[in-house]
């Protein structure tokens, strides 16, 4: 092997990091805010709507924490639902109170 002076790498290694050039055909779009809300084309933007985002927002996180727990393999499937005539019990914290819940 060549020797190395002080200062200088091998001389098959360059020392200088390679120019990145992005392609022309590479589109990048603009991302969004998990959070950002979108308004309708209307702009209409009342309290009905308000909360149709909410509850449809509710319903997708309620879908990934299904999906989480079925990773873990606490749940069979994230598509099951208890049967109608299945009522959960829980036992609570015994410092809570009635107007806690």
């Amino acid at each position: 092997l060549p020797s190395e002076e002080e200062g200088e790498g091998a001389p098959w290694v360059s020392m200088a990091s390679p120019e990145w050039t992005k392609p022309e055909e590479e589109v990048v779009l603009a991302r969004m805010d998990a959070h950002a809300v979108l308004e309708d084309d209307d702009g209409d933007d009342n309290g009905k709507k308000e909360e149709e985002r909410e509850e449809e927002y509710k319903k997708k996180e309620d879908k990934s924490r299904a999906v989480v727990l079925e990773m873990l393999g606490d749940l069979p499937s994230a598509d099951i639902k208890a049967p109608e005539n299945v009522l959960f019990i829980c036992k609570l914290n015994p410092i809570t109170d009635d107007e806690d819940l």
